[in-house]
């Protein structure tokens, strides 16, 4: 028998945890936090030991309370690909950084970071290895660099978690495996469950439109996005199409650029990055932004949602230009700056209140499944039992896939423990 207990990831996004006890091994996968909380939200702690960690990736909505572990000395093997790893450690040591910068007392420190990261085990996709007697394997999840779903065997059950999943092409990664073996209980990302995503090709030909016509007329082209895997997304969709004007890249997106170029094995093409980075100039000072911003030029930064970062900087000081450009490249979650800004056109903090006369745009290259290829990648599976999570409106959409024919559920906070 399996006892799954859902720690978090439940009915929203973020804090993202699963307790999984096959009655010989209790094995824990994924332990998030909600970033976007002052002070962070963490999933349900865990009792007693544990006999590993599985990580599916470096966001911290899935990776952020790793440390948690270390930290009450409950550490344990935490399986991940390298490049996960060495992500993960990036975004860890930032956390703590703004932690100690905004007066956030965290339930760790950089010590528990740098422990967390001793405890990483290398794993590879479609290579499967024990944990006791449970048999796992890595499957690529298409996500961003070094993501991966999660596939157990028990010898008597199967189980899969998605993580968070992607089945479409990007220009930096391919698409999640879609090779799987037999699997009775799915585990799945509910992010776009009832939404779906525009034409990629057509949200890049805006992105370059934009780009082009700002810079042409003398403007500077600000564009918003993640670190990890975005911006470099970007970038090479403005390579793809011809870079004949300035380009820069600043915030956290540079260490993270060089971390993904070093595992080109896992990019879509392994010199793509190589080539594109031609074109770009890193920028990390104050004065150095001062000198940028006084020709025409694309500025690729963090963060993504207007809520720190050098973004901050560079808003305050060209908002006022009817040249220039904001381009936010995914979701605006609710109440951040960016979100307000899209829905006011003011830029909103707790020191700043502007309008904000530069063209603002949004466009959607986000590294979650849609509705249609969710549903394709359940119909394909077809698995005993669903678990939906990672997603805020999980109830409905396991009441959709019911109507369907599956045997579906969303775990909720009064009902988050199931025995298989």
């Amino acid at each position: 028998m399996i006892q799954l207990s859902f720690l978090g990831g439940i009915a929203s996004i973020g804090a993202s945890g699963i307790l999984v006890d096959t009655g010989l091994e209790k094995i824990v996968l994924d332990y998030g936090t909600k970033v976007r909380e002052a002070p962070p939200m963490f999933p349900i702690p865990v009792e007693g030991k544990i006999d590993a960690l599985l990580l599916t990736h470096a966001h911290l909505d899935h990776s952020g309370g790793i440390p948690l572990f270390a930290s009450k000395g409950n550490g344990c093997p935490i399986y991940a690909l390298n490049c996960t790893k060495d992500l993960t450690e990036l975004l860890l040591n930032d956390s703590v950084k703004i932690g100690h910068e905004e007066g956030i007392d965290l339930p760790f420190n950089k010590q528990d970071v740098k422990n967390t990261i001793k405890s990483f085990v290398s794993t590879n996709y479609r290579k499967p290895f024990k944990v006791g007697k449970t048999t796992v394997t890595y499957f690529d999840a298409g996500h961003i660099p070094g993501s991966a779903m999660v596939h157990l065997d028990t010898g008597e059950n199967s189980l899969l978690y998605t993580g968070d999943l992607n089945t479409v092409d990007t220009r930096l990664i391919e698409r999640a495996d879609e090779d799987l073996p037999e699997i009775d209980y799915l585990i799945t990302e509910s992010t776009y469950a009832q939404r779906e995503h525009p034409d990629r090709k057509d949200q890049e030909r805006q992105l370059v439109e934009i780009v082009n016509e700002t810079v042409s007329g003398h403007g500077i082209a600000l564009i918003s996005g993640f670190a990890i895997s975005r911006l470099q997304e970007i970038l090479l969709i403005l390579h793809k199409h011809g870079i004949d004007y300035p380009v820069f890249m600043d915030g956290m997106a540079k260490k993270a650029t060089t971390i993904i170029n070093d595992y080109k094995n896992l990019l879509r093409e392994s010199n793509g990055l190589d080539k594109a980075l031609k074109f770009v100039k890193y920028v990390a000072s104050d004065n150095q932004r001062k000198k940028v911003i006084r020709q025409p030029c694309a500025i690729l930064t963090t963060s993504g949602m207007l809520n720190g970062g050098p973004i901050v900087w560079y808003l305050k000081k060209l908002y006022d230009d009817r040249k220039g450009s904001l381009i936010f490249t995914g979701y605006q979650t609710e109440d951040t700056p960016g979100k307000i800004l899209l829905e006011t056109g003011r830029y909103i903090t707790k020191e700043t209140n502007i309008e904000v006369r530069m063209l603002v745009k949004r466009l959607d290259f986000s590294a979650h499944i849609g509705r249609s290829e969710l549903l394709r990648f359940i119909d394909k599976i077809n698995p005993k039992k669903i678990f939906c999570m990672h997603g805020d409106h999980t109830e409905e959409f396991a009441t959709e896939l019911q109507e369907k024919g599956f045997d579906a559920t969303a775990p909720v906070a009064n009902n988050r423990i199931f025995n298989l």
